[in-house]
């Protein structure tokens, strides 16, 4: 019974949706068939009754086509380059060393925090609580021990971001220096 009814109503909406038009101008398509003959005969009858003489027919064929005039438009013009010179002092950048993740250790967490701003989740179980850093190319996950005068960093540690891929600690360790060196 239930299949029978999903069967009449799925024939219904089939039904309904290919006899519907998709624009308002061919609404009513089975219905409107005769006003739109009409109307074609109609225009039939004025284009019959109208001068067959065009604009064509007073071209002057002894012009070839590419003398013919032709609309303006207006061609765009060329930029002009930027002049370059070059400093006559040079400039000397200094290299940010890469920061190294034991340096991290013993760390408080107000610090952590000051350094690195706040972390992407923490998790906080009894005495210990872990914080985590997202980036791009690695996580870095850090590890706090509570004591009597609050967290401090235990253990450190980065892992890939993807599940078994490989860790490249060079461009982890260049993205963990850009982020301690923005926050002052």
């Amino acid at each position: 019974m239930k299949s029978n009814l999903n069967k009449i109503i799925l024939n219904f909406t089939l039904i309904l949706f290919l006899s519907s038009c998709h624009t308002f101008e061919h609404q009513n398509i089975f219905l409107d068939t005769k006003k739109k003959a009409e109307r074609q005969n109609k225009e039939i009858d004025n284009l019959e009754g109208k001068s067959t003489k065009t604009e064509i027919d007073y071209i002057d064929k002894n012009k070839s086509s590419h003398e013919i005039e032709m609309a303006p438009i207006n061609v765009p013009k060329k930029k002009q380059r930027v002049k370059t010179v070059a400093l006559s002092k040079k400039i000397n950048i200094p290299k940010t060393k890469i920061f190294e993740l034991h340096v991290i250790k013993n760390w408080s967490e107000k610090k952590l925090i000051q350094k690195m701003g706040q972390s992407d989740f923490i998790k906080e179980e009894g005495q210990l609580k872990s914080y985590q850093y997202y980036f791009s190319s690695c996580f870095l996950d850090i590890f706090f021990l509570k004591t009597k005068n609050g967290y401090y960093v235990n253990h450190i540690q980065t892992r890939s971001t993807k599940l078994y891929g490989k860790i490249k600690p060079e461009k982890c360790l260049k993205e963990i220096t850009k982020k301690i060196n923005r926050n002052p």
